[in-house]
């Protein structure tokens, strides 16, 4: 397996996510404003498939990297989803309870905040590791 180019991978990533953001930014006014369901769904759910070939590709280079470089991606994922987990289970309980007025639409919030706090932790787990941040 070869390794990977870091100037290939955010090129990649770029195009992906440049491709999710238009697909958003047209699909979601469409999709709100069709009266077609069928239609309806698939405007909603097509900026989904950029976003897995961002996963497919993040996937890719930690399956190319080192066994440290996995580690890291490891410990990182494992807190990420921790973190991530338990406050959407906070915010369920509070929503559960009407403590606060929670709908649906907070749910888009789960993928970014679960990549921040993964972005952050891989920083912070990668400098205990002698400095194995984000490529």
């Amino acid at each position: 397996m070869s390794r990977y180019l870091p100037s290939s991978y955010r090129m990649q990533m770029l195009l992906l996510m440049a491709a999710y953001l238009g697909l958003v930014l047209l699909g979601l006014p469409l999709a709100k404003n069709s009266s077609s369901l069928p239609l309806k769904a698939i405007l909603t759910l097509v900026p989904l498939l950029p976003m897995f070939g961002a996963l497919w590709l993040i996937a890719r280079q930690i399956m190319r990297s080192d066994e440290l470089r996995q580690r890291v991606h490891l410990v990182a994922l494992s807190v990420a989803t921790g973190v991530v987990s338990a406050l959407s289970l906070a915010g369920g309980f509070l929503a559960a309870t009407h403590v606060v007025d929670l709908d649906g639409d907070v749910l888009i919030w789960v993928m970014p905040a679960l990549g921040l706090v993964y972005g952050v932790t891989q920083w912070v787990v990668g400098r205990r590791y002698g400095g194995l941040g984000c490529n």
